[in-house]
């Protein structure tokens, strides 16, 4: 496995659905390193590999302002399948801001 250099996201959706990183490629996995989100509502969020896809997390509930912070890993918290977008789900659809570092994985 050789993993990408390390880089970095801006979270800020109010969608239902929110593209966090495209696809890259045959044969390429987008892994998470570490994240951080909080919501303007009470919201439901998981980590999707894939528009309405593979869950990679389970449902997290998010409290208004306050923050769920995955510490970075250097090997990653979780990653996509090959060939899929990183997808954040959310149930209704609140403002989340926060950040995201993540690798390519080959």
């Amino acid at each position: 496995m050789i993993l990408g250099e390390a880089q970095f996201a801006v979270i800020t959706s109010a969608a239902g659905d929110a593209t966090l990183v495209a696809a890259q490629g045959t044969g390429v996995k987008i892994r998470v390193l570490g994240f951080m989100l909080v919501a303007a509502a009470a919201a439901v969020v998981t980590f999707q590999s894939g528009t309405g896809g593979t869950a990679l997390t389970g449902a997290m509930t998010l409290a208004t302002g306050v923050a769920i912070d995955a510490d970075v890993a250097p090997f990653g918290q979780f990653e996509t399948a090959a060939n899929a977008l990183l997808n954040l789900h959310q149930t209704g659809v609140v403002q989340l801001s926060g950040w995201l570092i993540w690798c390519t994985a080959s």
